[in-house]
């Protein structure tokens, strides 16, 4: 029975990875919670496997809520939690393939109570490699942030600089905020048929021109479990391209102006960016298999973001 005292909730979103959730949760399960009300709320979003079965098994040694959102999209996820659960003090967000190290939550609580006139905070993670040979690249540190979630903001606790965020496995805010109407949104979806990245980004890029500040902590760690199938270059371009779409709602639409008075040229423009940045990446296939992927990977960022950039117009313009 979860007190309705909570000093912190812990909000994780998963689809269809029973066997990784299972993993997470018994990492949890080691989490030193003494002195701490904490409830894990686990939201389904839309899983056709057995996430149920694998939370009610944990339901008698973790304070667990499961949910279940229909509706796909990690955003939608994360706002079924925060409209519908008992939030604690503190609410934070993790993932479902992550280990936190023994004390994150007493960090996590140590460092709110310590920072008052901060509402949001984020911290360091770093990768979990599997267990076999690993491409020369993944020790390029671009690759490691971009591709395997690895972010370390600084070796000692600070303010974050202007448009610099915490990271979407490890970072929380103030039940505050949630109760003043913050919440993710949901035209932007991370889910298997609509892959759009900088979910978080957005949400936190709004509570930062708010006037909400925040605080990195070090002293907060997760390792994020990177799985074999990640390590090759199909899916480095893959989330390349969802990162470039992400982009293009986190920063101003290129040359707004020009798209305000010309749209049909502005939309050749972008469409020649596109054709340039595919004949660059055509250009770097074989040094980047070889090599450093680190040029292709930036090339499809920017074919992403002008594609959804077109996109995002054409929305506009049908307004």
């Amino acid at each position: 029975m979860i007190s309705s005292d909570l000093d912190i909730s812990v909000i994780i979103a998963t689809n269809n990875r029973d066997c990784v959730l299972r993993e997470t949760l018994q990492h949890m399960l080691r989490l030193d919670r003494s002195g701490i009300n904490v409830e894990f709320i686990i939201v389904d979003n839309n899983s056709a496997d057995k996430t149920k079965d694998v939370v009610m098994d944990f339901s008698e040694r973790l304070p667990l809520r499961y949910l279940f959102e229909s509706k796909p999209g990690q955003n939608c996820a994360r706002n079924r939690a925060l409209a519908q659960s008992q939030l604690g003090e503190i609410v934070a967000f993790t993932d479902d393939d992550v280990e936190p190290e023994e004390n994150w939550l007493q960090t996590i609580m140590s460092v709110s109570r310590r920072q008052p006139d901060y509402s949001i905070f984020g911290g360091k993670i770093y990768p979990i490699w599997p267990e076999v040979s690993l491409p020369r690249w993944t020790k390029n540190h671009f690759i490691q942030q971009f591709g395997f979630a690895a972010y370390e903001y600084a070796d000692s606790e600070c303010l974050y600089a202007r448009n610099q965020y915490p990271s979407s496995a490890n970072f929380w805010i103030r039940r505050e905020l949630v109760t003043n109407g913050k919440r993710f949104d949901e035209s932007i979806a991370w889910h298997p048929k609509n892959r759009i990245m900088a979910t978080e980004t957005t949400f936190l890029r709004g509570l930062s021109q708010d006037g909400y500040r925040m605080f990195y902590s070090p002293e907060s760690v997760v390792g994020h479990k990177i799985a074999v199938e990640q390590l090759s270059l199909r899916y480095l371009i893959k989330r390349a391209y969802s990162w470039g779409r992400g982009m293009a709602h986190i920063r101003p639409l290129c040359r707004r102006a020009l798209l305000d008075r010309h749209p049909s040229l502005w939309r050749w423009i972008r469409i020649g960016a596109i054709v340039r940045l595919t004949l660059n990446m055509a250009a770097s296939v074989v040094p980047t298999v070889l090599k450093k992927p680190q040029k292709s990977i930036q090339a499809m960022q920017w074919i992403g973001y002008n594609i959804e950039s077109m996109r995002i117009a054409k929305g506009e313009n049908s307004l």
